[in-house]
């Protein structure tokens, strides 16, 4: 059965969600968010998360990775942005070394791999029987592009 790693950033943390089932009836198996200690440096910051997406690959066994992208016309001047971006960079590269497919997916992808226009909508309400308006909006990111990898359920 799939079991996939779904990832969303922003500066500051890295949320993740691990799913399994199909995309009709998905089950949420584990979720967390992490976040590097502030008294790193920001190459340090980066090698504490390759190290946590080793532990977390290694601990939920996922068969793939998606990781939710920013959108092709989102601005990237900010510090921000480019610390969001280095942070997706190394869970791409930490995640592909433990010999995972890593699929990257702005909400565009994802919403068109669920079968909807607005995958967001999803995030203040009820989602296939996931409760993300219980969840940070960014982790409820990081379980719908976990979703949108699962195989399409039987109908």
């Amino acid at each position: 059965m799939p079991k996939i790693l779904g990832f969303r950033a922003d500066a500051k943390h890295v949320y993740w969600a691990v799913v399994e089932g199909d995309q009709d009836t998905p089950v949420v198996v584990a979720k967390d968010k992490a976040s590097a200690p502030v008294d790193l440096d920001e190459a340090s910051s980066l090698a504490w998360y390759r190290v946590r997406v080793h532990l977390i690959i290694s601990t939920q066994t996922p068969t793939a990775v998606a990781i939710r992208q920013p959108e092709p016309i989102a601005r990237g001047s900010s510090d921000g942005f480019r610390k969001r971006l280095r942070i997706e960079g190394v869970r791409m590269e930490a995640s592909r070394e433990q010999g995972l497919q890593v699929t990257p997916a702005a909400l565009v992808t994802i919403s068109s791999k669920l079968g909807t226009k607005s995958a967001k909508k999803y995030i203040e309400g009820d989602f296939r029987g996931i409760d993300l308006s219980a969840l940070p909006d960014l982790l409820a990111e990081a379980v719908l592009v976990a979703v949108a990898l699962l195989p399409k359920g039987t109908e």
